[in-house]
């Protein structure tokens, strides 16, 4: 197996995405506004409210990842450990397929944190001199004149509402996988009580 093959994660995305669609292989128009359209509408909304994060944001949007990513490697665990145990469990094909997917959903969300920490990072970094900006002078007029706008500034913004559009996206999908394991462990639950009595 080649290097680049053991880190390709083409294939993680490709089953997350699976999952949030029809049995037609088109995205359900709900889930695509509940996961597409509304991240990027709710990143556009942080952009113009905060900008640039402060430093206390920064870190708390760190720590927040940091915490995800702990977290989603947890259900990961769980979710092995109860796909190993399903043979002592009462099972039907439903359930079989919704702890496919939320195995699909997990490892996809913990790929999804590692790239919006690194647009975080990326968005913190000056890659242009400081002098360069760009000139928007044609756009003047005898009511008002637009400042100039530094290109690392254009940077910085354009990762940050990445970044916010990411995590916004991280966040629906961690509300999909509570909801999944949700379903998951309560139908076992109900399982277990009706085997007692």
């Amino acid at each position: 197996i080649k290097m680049k093959s053991k880190i390709n994660l083409y294939e993680i995305i490709q089953k997350h995405f699976s999952t949030l669609k029809s049995v037609n292989g088109n995205f359900i128009k709900k889930d695509k506004k509940i996961f597409f359209k509304y991240p990027i509408f709710i990143g556009l909304i942080l952009l113009i409210l905060i900008k640039s994060p402060n430093e206390k944001l920064i870190n708390i949007f760190t720590l927040s990842l940091s915490v995800f990513i702990g977290l989603f490697l947890n259900l990961l665990v769980l979710i092995i450990s109860f796909a190993e145990n399903k043979l002592k469990i009462i099972d039907n094909k439903n359930r079989t397929e919704l702890l496919k997917q939320t195995f699909y959903n997990i490892t996809y969300t913990i790929v999804i944190s590692l790239i919006g920490l690194g647009l975080l990072f990326v968005a913190n970094i000056s890659i242009f001199p400081n002098k360069w900006y760009v000139n928007l002078s044609f756009l003047d007029n005898e009511y008002f004149c637009l400042p100039k706008v530094y290109a690392n500034r254009i940077f910085e913004l354009f990762f940050y509402f990445a970044f916010y559009i990411v995590f916004t996206h991280i966040i629906t999908t961690l509300l999909m996988i509570i909801k999944r394991i949700y379903k998951l462990f309560n139908v076992e639950i109900d399982n277990i009580n009706s085997a007692e009595k």
